[in-house]
């Protein structure tokens, strides 16, 4: 876990928009995260042990959601760069598998937000 950085961030704060570039995946290691639509209403809150950011790991990497800080929050992130590094030495299987497990999370968050 030495590639992920420990990022912190205040109640309120922003973590990302919609329309950003997806570079970086995020895990949740305390507090809550809310998921914002386009139009700024949240659509889901995560907790401690969830991730984020999934889009950074699928092709076309743009935010289609906003990410926020409910109160404090830590998290690790890793960027995309380095998680591709970490999986070049691993068994090709498991990079088409991780990318359809985050794009059924993606999926996921997509029908949760109400997107069509």
């Amino acid at each position: 876990m030495s590639d992920f950085l420990k990022v912190s961030y205040g109640a309120g704060e922003l973590i990302f928009s919609a329309g950003d570039v997806a570079d970086q995946l995020f895990f949740i290691q305390q507090g809550q995260v809310e998921l914002l639509n386009a139009e700024g209403k949240a659509f889901t809150t995560l907790k401690a042990g969830e991730s984020f950011g999934e889009q950074a790991f699928l092709s076309g990497g743009i935010r289609g959601a906003s990410a926020q800080a409910l109160g404090e929050v830590t998290c690790l992130k890793i960027s995309s760069e380095q998680a591709n590094q970490m999986m070049s030495g691993t068994s090709p299987l498991l990079i088409p598998v991780f990318e359809a497990l985050l794009l059924q999370l993606n999926m996921n968050n997509t029908l949760r937000s109400g997107k069509p």
